[in-house]
């Protein structure tokens, strides 16, 4: 849960007027990100996809992703914020 909560904090901060969390507090790993314009939400969701970030798109606005202890480190985490910053 420490790499989501790492994702959580670092999503607040640089991404709050690109996303908004709606996991609840009491979560496991996922977190469910949604976007202020999901307008092209499944675009961005296969650009992730293309760098190597596996999440999963929820209609109509939702982008989910969960850092998994056994195969991501800090440094995967902040890659995606990299690139969520990068694309949108």
């Amino acid at each position: 849960l420490q790499l989501t909560g790492y994702l959580d904090w670092l999503v607040r901060r640089e991404l709050d007027d690109v996303v908004e969390i709606i996991t609840p507090p009491s979560r496991g790993c996922q977190l469910s990100l949604r976007l202020r314009q999901p307008e092209q939400g499944r675009q961005l969701q296969a650009q992730l996809i293309e760098r190597g970030i596996i999440c999963d798109w929820r209609e109509p606005d939702v982008i989910r992703v969960a850092p998994v202890p056994m195969y991501n480190q800090y440094l995967d985490v902040y890659e995606l914020i990299e690139a969520l910053q990068a694309l949108t």
